[in-house]
């Protein structure tokens, strides 16, 4: 720092100092008299500001305690603030937000204890007492072990846990008991044998905790303990009508789920040791050999003493004397039905050459029968031999590709019904090499050809598009960028507040009070100030008129087939179908919106899928619904066996009933729903006493 510089910087200290020396330190704040201070608060108490009008008060009072219109202020004050946080106290109260309510309570006090604050205070008491009542109902319900109700109470006071702090502990414990009691509940209640109420039990515990291994156990074995029960009462019931057979199998079913139950034990022994005193019958024993149905109840008869009884003295020699006379029998009705017209028994000729390859005697030798058991076994896979010729005709130009694709879905669609004997051909494929097999051609169900023609027909395959050349006109405005002067709607606002405040004071009213309206002197003053510092006028862009346009797009797309099933020989109808897909979808765009449109508007494009994109939804779809008509449409063609059979049931030709249902059960192989494979193992077997489901599965055809 230069000499210069220095010598500045001296004279500045010593002026300040001179200064300081000269005026002192500023003076403190003068403080208020209590005159002021009761002025001020009665100010502040007419505009409500009651805490500050307190304050002054109490500072008042303080510098002039004798002082009784400061006195009597400051009491009244009290009394207002009292009551003013009494009401809000009470208001919580109402509310059950009794912790707000109890500050509340506390403040109001504070201020002074008026009527309405004592009030506040027996209202919030008596609110406590009341939830105070509930946890002790909540206690004593717990101990006499009413818990569902205890819950309900418990649960009542989840909003109080600042009045109740061992709550959630509650809470926990009896959530505890009540899993303990549902599944004590539950074990009792299966124990009684009142699964359904066990189940109920269970699952009440299962409710409260998710994941208890006890509670899922417990409906398990419910469930499964109704199943056996069920079982076991069904088998009690058919051994007193002496229903062996089906007691014995059904008390099994229960064994398998309960092997340790002991009374399903002794009624397995019961029936065993009944049924086998009929069983043992020597008559029965010792059937005619010439006589099948005699020897047919007596091998079942061997079985069953077999299966109870395995020591049974003679046991294996009758089984061999029946199991020839079996052999024999089943072989010649086997070459009975093979010789039968146009081979019209073919399939009971199979089912007989079938059983008696189980009966032979003396398996380790072939059969003298075995070179006619596989020729039966060819001519009937033969019979059941069923054809599709798939013709997928082209209506529409353009639409080729697709007709490739919906010739290879029909196909696909046949060939995913898993029926060995269902072949599928294209029409060209067949015309290359048509066949009618000559040996069947006469003897098939309702006289069709074993051979059919589905025919499609794509009669639809189309789009389009509309709305691009039709725009719809739109009328808008927009900013022109040009500005112009307006009156300001501020200004004419704050005029109109200024006259209505001026106007107001001007009326008599009580001076140091609010007007009726709630207007004070310094509310002129504001509103003048208001007033004066709002513009009159204001510029703003100018804003034309316009027009934009709107287009309304649509897409479309459709497709559609025609589905028929023929007799390829005789062209008859036997079923038909549509297939129709149709697509769309719609859109608007807008175009030509300015920049600085007022409304808001904006251009926007179309979304929307194109025609093309329309068109490939449609082919899936269509494809879908074919794959869902092509087995329909097939149904009453690869049924007829079994409707031929039903036909022939019901004009007492049981013998060709039987032929058909068995033709049906081996073209579908364990396709056959329940209640139909039932009937049809019912009336072979009542036909020729043999059980189709106890047959060898049918080799695949040749």
């Amino acid at each position: 720092m230069n000499v210069g510089n220095s010598l500045r910087w001296c004279a500045i200290a010593i002026l300040t100092l001179g200064v300081v020396a000269v005026l002192g330190n500023p003076p403190e704040p003068q403080k208020k008299n209590p005159k002021e201070l009761f002025k001020e608060a009665r100010t502040d108490e007419e505009q409500q500001h009651w805490d500050t009008a307190l304050e002054k008060l109490q500072i008042a009072a303080a510098l002039k305690r004798k002082d009784k219109a400061i006195a009597e202020e400051l009491e009244q004050v009290r009394a207002h603030l009292a009551d003013l946080t009494a009401n809000r106290a009470i208001g919580y109260c109402n509310e059950l937000k009794l912790d707000v309510c109890g500050r509340q309570v506390k403040l109001a006090l504070s201020y002074m204890r008026t009527p309405r604050a004592a009030d506040a205070e027996s209202q919030l008491a008596a609110r406590k007492a009341q939830l105070q009542k509930r946890w002790d109902l909540a206690e004593q319900l717990i101990g006499s072990h009413q818990l569902e109700k205890a819950s309900v109470e418990l649960d009542s006071l989840s909003q109080f846990p600042y009045l109740f702090p061992t709550l959630t502990a509650e809470k926990l414990h009896l959530r505890n008991l009540r899993i303990s009691a549902d599944i004590a509940l539950g074990s009792q209640e299966l124990a009684d044998r009142q699964f359904d109420d066990a189940k109920q039990a269970f699952s009440a515990a299962l409710g409260l905790d998710p994941d208890n291994a006890t509670a899922i156990h417990g409906i398990e074995t419910a469930q499964k303990a109704k199943e056996a029960f069920g079982y076991y009462e069904h088998a009690r019931n058919a051994f007193s009508a002496k229903s062996y057979e089906v007691a014995y199998l059904t008390d099994q079913k229960a064994l398998r789920l309960f092997p340790d139950q002991q009374e399903y034990q002794q009624l397995s022994k019961r029936v065993s040791a009944e049924w086998l005193k009929i069983l043992e019958d020597p008559r029965g024993l010792s059937p005619n050999p010439t006589s099948l149905k005699d020897n047919q109840t007596a091998w079942k008869s061997l079985k069953w003493i077999e299966r109870l009884d395995p020591q049974y003295q003679g046991l294996a020699d009758a089984i061999r004397n029946v199991r020839g006379n079996l052999w024999a029998a089943y072989n010649e009705e086997a070459h009975d039905y093979e010789l039968w017209s146009n081979k019209s028994g073919i399939g009971l000729a199979y089912l007989y050459y079938l059983n008696a390859q189980e009966m032979n005697p003396d398996p380790r030798t072939e059969s003298p029968f075995a070179a006619s058991f596989i020729s039966v076994r060819d001519l009937f896979a033969r019979k059941r031999t069923m054809l599709v010729v798939v013709n997928v005709v082209n209506l529409i130009p353009g639409s080729s590709s697709f007709s490739d694709v919906v010739g290879h879905r029909v196909r696909a669609a046949i060939e995913d019904l898993s029926l060995p004997d269902l072949k599928v051909l294209s029409l060209d494929d067949y015309k290359q090499n048509p066949s009618e097999d000559p040996l069947f051609q006469k003897n098939y169900p309702d006289g069709k050809s074993r051979i059919v023609l589905f025919d499609v027909e794509v009669t639809s395959y189309e789009n389009e598009s509309t709305g691009n050349d039709k725009p719809e006109e739109k009328p808008s405005r927009f900013e022109s960028g040009v500005e112009e002067t307006v009156p300001n709607p501020e200004y004419e606002k704050a005029l109109e507040r200024y006259q209505a405040v001026k106007k107001a004071l001007a009326r008599k009213h009580k001076p140091g009070k609010p007007t009726k309206e709630g207007y004070m002197p310094s509310d002129l003053d504001l509103a003048e100030h208001e007033l004066e510092q709002t513009r009159k006028t204001i510029t703003r862009p100018k804003v034309v008129d316009y027009t934009y346009q709107e287009y309304h797009l649509s897409a479309r797309a459709r497709i559609a087939m025609r589905l028929e099933l023929r007799d390829m020989l005789q062209r008859q109808l036997l079923s038909s179908d549509e297939v129709e897909s149709t697509q769309q979808d719609t859109a608007a765009e807008v175009a030509g919106v300015q920049p600085r449109d007022v409304n808001g508007y904006l251009n926007r494009p179309p979304r929307m899928k194109t025609s093309e994109q329309l068109l490939r939804d449609a082919e899936i779809n269509a494809l879908k619904t074919l794959d869902k008509k092509v087995p329909a449409l097939l149904a009453t063609y690869l049924n007829r066996y079994y409707a031929e059979g039903g036909q022939a049931l019901s004009e007492a030709r049981i013998g060709d009933a039987a032929e058909n249902f068995i033709c049906y059960w081996y073209t579908f192989r364990g396709q056959i729903d329940e209640k139909r494979a039932e009937h049809i193992q019912e009336v072979v077997k009542m036909y020729t006493g043999l059980d189709l489901g106890a047959s060898d599965s049918l080799p695949a055809p040749p």
